[in-house]
């Protein structure tokens, strides 16, 4: 890959995005993230992405799961099994069941959205942090996303990123990766302060 060619290109994105986005908005990751993943896995429909995350808020969803699904969701990853341990040790199902409603989306289902959301807690391995703050970041990340939604081209210009990061022949790059660089070009483009406006890729 070339490096600066891709620092480029998330340097246009990121300049686009923060068109539609507030200023240290908690979304401006997470969807440029999941923007990329999804052109990747030839997802067409963003918006209903985006819109079936609102579902993961609803308990009854994740609450409905046995008690024996639970138990190995948390037992069987290392770091999961260290991160709860003592409510595993306690048979407390009452809090692993609250922690596995922030944590499945996350952690078992890999919804982009979320990794991108939670990825510093991700790479520290906090989730008891993910498991704290998860109703209130996504609910602050969605709201952020409904109100650029009143900008006209806000979708067009999302789905416009992940065609033109298809066509530059990275689709092959593995998400862990791809999370790193991501973090990498944002860093850089605040600390160049990145302009706010909309620019063409």
């Amino acid at each position: 890959m070339d490096e600066k060619k891709f620092d480029s290109f998330l340097a246009q994105a990121l300049n686009l995005i923060k068109y539609f986005l507030p200023l240290g908005s908690t979304a401006i990751f997470p969807l440029l993230y999941s923007t990329i993943i999804w052109a990747i896995k030839k997802k067409e429909n963003l918006e209903a992405e985006i819109s079936g995350l609102e579902l993961s808020l609803d308990p009854d969803i994740i609450y409905n799961k046995p008690a024996k699904f639970i138990l190995k969701f948390f037992e069987e990853p290392p770091e999961l099994k260290e991160a709860f341990k003592m409510e595993l040790e306690a048979g407390d199902l009452k809090s692993l069941r609250q922690a596995f409603r922030a944590l499945y989306p996350v952690v078992g289902l890999k919804e982009p959205f979320l990794q991108g959301l939670f990825s510093e807690e991700l790479d520290r391995g906090d989730y008891r942090l993910i498991a704290a703050q998860y109703d209130s970041r996504l609910k602050q990340a969605l709201s952020e996303i409904e109100a650029a939604e009143n900008k006209p081209g806000f979708w067009a210009t999302i789905k416009k990123i992940g065609k033109d990061f298809l066509s530059l022949g990275w689709a092959l790059i593995n998400e862990p990766e791809l999370r790193a660089w991501l973090k990498a070009a944002l860093e850089k483009n605040e600390k160049k302060g990145g302009r706010n406006e909309n620019t063409e890729l």
